[in-house]
């Protein structure tokens, strides 16, 4: 604890929360199991969907449309493949759509991700069924064709003792493919998702990418983008962050009393997003180079009473959860065009944060959270590995506190 001044406020007092883990390495482990979840049934497919020539919106041919959700509820041992380090035990669904399911630290036992409990259909999907929980891989359309099928998938394990898993899905409609690699290190609390799009096709293809991360969230949860403008669909109006133009601050999960929000970020270049849980005392941060991801978006159901509604819907418990959406343009209205065998790779990570009261900013090196409680100063910091011979310093201007 310091005495601390900041320049234009009287001194404060300061306080330093450092929330840090040191372990030996260990070599990652992948393997494959099965997942046991309440799971709901469907209907028959549709076998004859339209001819794209004769459709109007969503292209579906050849998949079938899958539209009967019924309320047969089974436990079904859904084959998953698992990655786990010192930190994270993450389980991935192959057969529906590669989804990273969960991702438990296991420093303080949280889910960073939004662990469903129950695969709960809605006719929300491209072809109709989908439903919510971990991390969607939106390529070329959003909720994709294979997002509740069977996908291929692989493992590896690197020399230096990391490990991943490698889901992909070649498209039927455009051939085209992606590719997204799940990877765990050795003594880091960071898992990395590398993302590859290829088309493989002879002509230039319409896409675009959009990684959806349902987060469970309580109602005090805090959404915390680096932003002071935020913008809806279309970029048709542009409103102000986190308090809006109706005084409403819906950075906070209890004030999304209006109706869905879905809001991407406008006017900022930071790299990293997230969404803190204060009774938790923990959260999780997305982070992606700037130039490789610019997009950023935030999207939750509500908690009015077709919100509420929604979580009846989605799940068998009531949870609620808001999605940390990344993506590769400005909104989900703007598309480009992959030309004929393109490939286009970047990476995205994903870091939980614990203990240290909120996020203010983050890389790949740690998570710092600084606010002022009155007189006091408080300054928390999570780091994602060790940092040898390390100092951390508190500073007024150019002067050291």
């Amino acid at each position: 604890v310091a005495r601390a001044g900041v320049a234009g406020m009287k001194p404060a007092w300061a306080a330093l929360i450092l929330f840090a883990v040191a372990a030996p390495a260990q070599t990652v482990r992948v393997w494959q199991g099965t997942l046991p979840l309440p799971s709901y049934e469907e209907g028959q497919p549709d076998v004859n969907p339209p001819f794209d020539l004769f459709a109007t919106t969503k292209f579906n041919y050849p998949y079938t449309l899958r539209n009967s959700i019924t309320n047969t509820r089974l436990t079904r041992p859904w084959r998953a493949v698992f990655v786990e380090n010192e930190y994270l035990k993450c389980s991935i669904l192959p057969d529906i759509g590669g989804h990273l399911y969960s991702c438990t630290d296991k420093v303080n036992g949280k889910e960073l991700f939004y662990a469903n409990p129950s695969i709960k259909k809605a006719l929300i999907g491209y072809r109709g069924a989908w439903a919510a929980f971990g991390i969607e891989f939106n390529f070329p359309v959003s909720h994709n064709w294979m997002s509740m099928s069977p996908v291929d998938f692989a493992t590896h394990v690197y020399p230096d003792g990391s490990a991943s898993v490698t889901v992909a899905n070649i498209d039927r409609p455009y051939g085209m493919q992606w590719r997204v690699e799940l990877l765990l290190r050795p003594a880091s609390t960071v898992l990395e998702q590398k993302v590859t799009l290829y088309n493989r096709s002879d002509v230039r293809r319409r896409y675009y990418w959009w990684s959806n991360a349902g987060v469970e969230v309580e109602d005090d949860s805090v959404i915390h983008y680096p932003m002071r403008h935020s913008a809806s669909h279309g970029f048709t109006f542009v409103d102000t962050w986190p308090v809006n133009q109706d005084g409403l601050n819906v950075s906070i999960v209890r004030n999304h009393t209006a109706g869905p929000v879905s809001q991407f970020v406008h006017g900022s270049r930071e790299p990293f997003m997230g969404v803190w849980h204060p009774k938790a005392q923990s959260g999780i941060v997305h982070y992606a180079e700037y130039g490789d991801l610019p997009a950023k978006k935030v999207w939750s159901f509500g908690v009015d009473a077709d919100g509420l509604e929604w979580r009846r819907t989605l799940s068998d418990n009531n949870s609620g959860y808001v999605e940390v959406q990344a993506g590769l343009f400005r909104n989900q209205e703007t598309f480009a065009f992959l030309q004929s065998q393109e490939v286009l790779r970047f990476s995205e990570y994903w870091m939980p944060v614990r203990g240290i009261g909120g996020i203010s900013r983050a890389n790949l090196h740690g998570v710092v959270h600084l606010a002022r409680q009155g007189e006091v100063l408080r300054v928390g910091l999570n780091v994602n590995h060790a940092i040898g011979g390390a100092r951390l310093r508190v500073l007024e201007g150019q002067r050291v506190l």
